[in-house]
């Protein structure tokens, strides 16, 4: 990605921007983008003065690469958007020009006062240990209630997952299991697949980085710290509960150093994503109890989440059936974000053969283009078989490109027909 930003960035310099040319440029998410990235927005945009607005919070920049703070994104626009402009215009009397002041929307109408003050702690240890990675906001304030965020512990070595999605078949014609509206959120792919082995499909299951962008009801957060490539240095956590004076005398802690403990940024931020993803309702549940002691007795020390042991009563409390409409419309929300493995799975439960067709489609046409330099005839396959379902389904135009990848141009023609 990097090449091909630095590329464009020579070409637009010595050929120029000949595309359609907007007024104004809205950007969300925009702590996803680097700053070489952001800079590209320059050349479709004249409007430099009131025609760009960028929304986001640093505390959710998991994206590999990037580290993004507001103040950095307004000394780029001073120099590279502001500056470049009115050197090009010559001028002179214009002045350098002004940058709006940023706002910071402190209100939050999604989430429940208590997993924002949960959310709230997190970004104190991040302001403690890492301040210039974030830019420091005060606390987002709710006015909507809720259960404070619960830690989940279990009587016996059964694992949690076990427990809660053990009663197999179907309660009035509905599958047992998380609904719609929520998710067992896990840190990578293969924690995924093998909480999938699991639940099969009883349960919507996420990585961090799929979760971005997404709400849900309800979430269980599972296994993170025991997953955590920081193991038992999150103990540094305790050099912050010291200075707080929330610190038992029996707790030992290694000494915080930016070097060593650098990943604990990155770490911080994923928790906060994890945590905020939720409306109503967040459950935390680890397999290896010794990793997230810190965390949790920071989070106890703070009076902000609530222990409860894992039973059945609760975990058939923690399931909510959906409907079928529920379901497809978590389908096609899933892939709008490319999700097409999760989107497939909505609409089988959802008994929307469409649907379910169109997401293996677009599975199998994504899978091609991975495996394209790797794989050629397997991707070949893939494609083809994209190519055909599209076509089935009456998506003319997906089912052409496919074919036309595949340089079977009769086909790609009829596909028209």
């Amino acid at each position: 990605m990097a090449d091909l930003v630095i590329n464009l960035h020579r070409r637009l310099q010595n050929e120029g921007y000949e595309g359609r040319i907007m007024d104004f440029v809205y950007i969300d998410e925009v702590q996803d983008l680097t700053m070489r990235q952001i800079a590209l927005f320059k050349h479709i945009c004249k409007n430099v003065n009131e025609g760009f607005v960028f929304c986001g919070d640093t505390a959710q920049t998991i994206a590999r690469g990037i580290d993004f703070r507001f103040e950095d994104i307004r000394s780029l626009y001073y120099n590279e958007f502001l500056l470049e402009s009115k050197c090009k215009e010559n001028d002179e009397k214009g002045g350098k020009g002004q940058i709006s002041k940023s706002f910071h929307l402190s209100q939050n109408f999604r989430t429940h006062d208590g997993v924002l003050r949960l959310a709230q702690s997190v970004m104190d240890l991040l302001y403690r240990f890492f301040p210039s990675f974030v830019d420091i906001l005060s606390p987002e304030t709710s006015l909507i209630y809720g259960e404070a965020p619960i830690l989940l512990e279990s009587d016996n070595e059964e694992n949690a997952i076990t427990r809660i999605f053990s009663n197999h078949g179907n309660v009035g014609g509905q599958m047992v299991g998380f609904g719609a509206e929520q998710v067992i959120l896990v840190r990578d792919d293969a924690a995924k697949d093998e909480i999938l082995k699991c639940v099969g499909k009883q349960a919507l299951v996420l990585n961090i980085v799929e979760c971005k962008g997404l709400e849900f009801q309800d979430v269980l957060l599972y296994n993170f710290f025991g997953s955590s490539p920081l193991k038992s240095q999150w103990r540094v956590v305790y050099e912050y509960m010291k200075e707080q004076g929330l610190l038992d005398a029996s707790w030992s802690f290694p000494t915080f150093k930016q070097a060593k403990h650098n990943i604990l940024c990155s770490e911080l931020k994923q928790l906060y994503v994890a945590i905020t993803r939720t409306r109503q309702r967040l459950w935390i549940c680890e397999n290896e109890q010794e990793l997230s002691k810190p965390m949790f007795n920071y989070w106890k020390k703070k009076c902000l989440v609530q222990v409860r042991k894992l039973d059945d009563s609760l975990a058939q409390a923690m399931q909510v059936a959906s409907s079928p409409e529920e379901w497809k419309k978590r389908g096609y929300k899933l892939l709008e974000q490319c999700n097409y493995v999760m989107a497939t799975m909505c609409f089988e439960r959802a008994h929307d053969i469409y649907g379910e067709k169109l997401a293996k489609a677009f599975g199998l046409r994504a899978e091609a283009d991975r495996l394209d330099g790797l794989n050629p005839e397997r991707a070949s396959t893939a494609r083809r078989q994209a190519a055909e379902i599209f076509y089935s389904i009456g998506k003319a135009e997906h089912a052409a490109d496919c074919f036309y990848m595949l340089k079977e141009y009769e086909k790609a023609g009829i596909s028209f027909l």
